[in-house]
């Protein structure tokens, strides 16, 4: 397994890593890459604007002899906005909007190439007037990286102690609550339990309504190398109407709002048993995508997108529609949801 290399001491409560004004409107900026010369070594910069903190707001792009430009929101899913917060050391990323601004120029992104490809070929070559940005807001000082979606790998922590560094955090540092509380922070649902999770010896003791992990009381640590902690949330998803959890219509939430789910790509089991996985629902028995009795707000996902990772790693806003996915899983046969959430 991993080793964390640990730090001396955990402190109480979060931290900001740089000043806003009294508006608290901030902006920041990372290039790419930076050479000893302090020179960025690829040809474009990210920076997040009038946002509440260095990790959220609105996202910029500049290319290399160019103005700032907004970036254009449409049909950008959260996959992006995770490889954006990576850039600017922000962690990983909890939500991406739409918000309305004056009509400006805004660069458009090409999702089907950003999947495999570098960030900087995510972004079209021309810009074009928008009345719309990208809000994007980021996890900040924690993470999971290295697993199969942004909802589960190893947890990382950044913290003032650790001179920004990044670090990983030991098994057993969590106890249940502790990780209910980094996966609701996440945006996840809530954690598949491991031998890892033990109340003893945690460094981290959450009371179980803190919005953040940093945010719980911590205490020292233990040996200087130990087993890094892996975690897995379930994701933020539901089969609604069905006979039990694991069956019925396909349902997702972001940014504390449950839509229906609309896909853009074939829909098939392949794509179904995506959703069944991420439900700890074994795998897709049955599958049917139809039109419904009533149009309504939803959230779109691209399926070739979530067969290479997650639902939510690959959500994006697509308006309202009348669409319908039904999904019937083979796992565990359980009481079906009721429409109020996992």
């Amino acid at each position: 397994k991993a080793k964390s290399q640990l730090y001396n001491e955990f402190r109480v409560g979060h931290f900001k890593s740089a000043s806003c004004d009294q508006q608290q409107s901030c902006d920041f900026s990372v290039s790419g890459a930076v050479a000893a010369n302090g020179n960025s070594t690829k040809p474009y910069s990210l920076r997040l604007v009038d946002g509440n903190s260095r990790c959220q707001g609105r996202l910029q792009v500049q290319r290399a002899g160019q103005d700032w430009t907004e970036v254009n929101p449409l049909e950008v899913p959260l996959s992006f906005g995770n490889r954006a917060c990576a850039e600017l050391d922000c962690g990983s990323a909890l939500s991406l909007e739409r918000k309305t601004v004056s009509t400006r120029e805004a660069v458009g992104l090409d999702p089907h190439i950003c999947l495999d490809s570098s960030l900087i070929d995510c972004f079209d070559s021309d810009t074009r007037s928008s009345d719309y940005s990208l809000e994007l807001t980021c996890s900040d000082s924690v993470r999971l990286v290295g697993g199969r979606s942004l909802c589960s790998g190893s947890l990382q922590i950044q913290d003032q102690s650790l001179a920004q560094s990044w670090a990983g955090v030991c098994e057993g540092a969590l106890d249940r609550r502790g990780a209910e509380v980094l996966c609701r922070e996440l945006g996840c649902g809530a954690p598949l339990l491991q031998g890892a999770l033990s109340p003893l010896g945690q460094t981290f003791h959450c009371e179980g309504n803190e919005s953040k992990l940093m945010d719980c009381n911590r205490t020292r640590t233990g040996p200087e190398t130990c087993p890094t902690l892996n975690l897995t949330c379930k994701e933020p998803l539901r089969l609604v109407g069905g006979a039990s959890r694991c069956e019925g219509m396909v349902e997702a939430e972001l940014r504390g709002e449950w839509r229906r789910v609309v896909a853009f790509g074939s829909w098939d089991l392949e794509a179904a048993t995506a959703v069944c996985r991420g439900l700890d629902c074994g795998s897709a028995v049955s599958t049917e995508k139809r039109g419904g009795s009533d149009q309504s707000e939803v959230w779109g996902v691209y399926t070739y997108c979530m067969k290479k990772s997650s639902v939510r790693d690959c959500v994006y806003y697509d308006g309202s529609s009348d669409s319908l996915l039904q999904v019937i899983c083979s796992g565990h046969q359980e009481a079906p949801e009721d429409g109020t959430g996992p």
